[in-house]
């Protein structure tokens, strides 16, 4: 009898994770930066994710990058910038499936949660529009 829907998250184990680097520009001009500004804004973001493999092949980590600028369409004056730097470190528990490609999915799927909440948090109180991240679809990235 064949597994069907063997759970991927038991082909690794997060061993630690933590913020690397954060930083968060928040111009203070009160005029620009205010809640009138959340349905006239522009929202810019970029997120990747830097795979390091470790000597013994049985560990590895991951830096997830998410950046988020977001401006005023009406005077296109920035409201705030948000960089994040995410570090996360993996044990491989399936010995027989070094795929990085799969390992990455894996363990962003590990990460995300934490990244939400850290963005959700900083940006709701501390920039002028609240941003949410949103699960990934890992089906539709390239590689």
């Amino acid at each position: 009898m064949n597994i069907v829907n063997k759970n991927e998250y038991s082909k690794i184990k997060m061993i630690r994770e933590y913020i690397k680097d954060l930083s968060f520009e928040n111009p203070q001009n009160i005029n620009e930066n205010n809640f009138s500004n959340n349905n006239n804004s522009n929202v810019d973001v970029k997120m990747n994710v830097v795979y390091k493999p470790y000597n013994d092949n049985n560990f590895f980590s991951l830096v997830l990058r998410y950046n988020v600028d977001c401006s005023s369409n009406d005077s296109k004056k920035k409201l705030f910038n948000l960089e994040l730097d995410y570090f996360g470190f993996f044990e491989i528990l399936d010995k027989e499936n070094h795929d990085q490609e799969v390992l990455t999915k894996i363990g962003l799927k590990l990460m995300l949660p934490s990244v939400k909440d850290i963005v959700e948090i900083i940006s709701k109180k501390g920039g002028s529009l609240p941003i949410s991240l949103n699960d990934v679809d890992f089906s539709l990235t390239k590689n």
